[in-house]
């Protein structure tokens, strides 16, 4: 039989021996914020300090500061003079206007998927639907969120707008703090599971009108509750 020799298992070896880059070391700093943010274990307002995430994740603190930047500029912190970054509040009156331009801006998608003739873009939705419907509604916070996230991601990626695609990271940090508060607050996986397979019976159809009354639901309403319960707590 023909030894395999020293040169086996060289690329494993060489993949392990990898060095991690700095962009890496970024990103790690910049998921492990959102995770913390998504379960609930930092909150909007609450300040972030740069020396515990340089010690609990192993990372200097250029990498901190450029990874904590970089989520400033897309909206999850706020940087304020002479007291650091925290994370973005979610005030009543934004929540609905963010749900008010995340419903035109839905709709244009759908729209500029369902005006290709050739259904490739479809295609794609319905490939983006069924990653959606493996995530289940009985797996744990983190990865329903992330479920929901890629979910309307896939329908800005479908429609193939580059603009869209732009302004996404903006729109995700909004709806990672929202989704998160939602989350947090009501734990209703089942209830945002009917209302998504909703809003995809509603795409299939084709009708404005449907559509539109679909994304109403998903995003308005579902905007409109959560200031209400933000609202009550704010005054309990």
């Amino acid at each position: 039989m023909e030894s395999l020799g020293p040169e086996s298992g060289s690329a494993d070896r060489i993949a392990a021996r990898r060095p991690v880059s700095n962009t890496e070391r970024r990103q790690r700093v910049v998921d492990e914020i959102k995770r913390r943010i998504i379960l609930g274990e930092i909150l909007p307002g609450q300040r972030i300090i740069e020396a515990e995430l340089t010690s609990s994740l192993d990372v200097s603190r250029p990498t901190a500061r450029e990874a904590l930047n970089q989520m400033a500029r897309d909206g999850f912190l706020i940087q304020e003079a002479y007291r650091g970054l925290r994370v973005a509040d979610i005030h009543v009156d934004s929540l609905l206007e963010i749900a008010r331009v995340r419903v035109a801006l839905d709709t244009e998608a759908i729209n500029e998927i369902l005006a290709d003739t050739s259904g490739r873009r479809m295609a794609d939705l319905e490939r983006v639907w069924e990653r959606f419907e493996s995530a289940g509604v009985d797996s744990d916070p983190l990865v329903l969120h992330e479920a929901h996230v890629r979910f309307h991601r896939g329908i800005w990626e479908a429609a193939d707008n580059y603009l869209l695609m732009r302004i996404w990271p903006v729109v995700e940090a909004q709806m990672t703090l929202i989704l998160a508060y939602d989350q947090f607050t009501r734990r209703d996986a089942r209830r945002a599971h009917a209302i998504h397979a909703a809003l995809m019976v509603a795409i299939r159809s084709g009708d404005a009108e449907r559509i539109r009354t679909a994304l109403d639901i998903h995003t308005m309403d579902s905007a409109q509750e959560l200031a209400f319960l933000i609202g009550g707590s704010s005054q309990g």
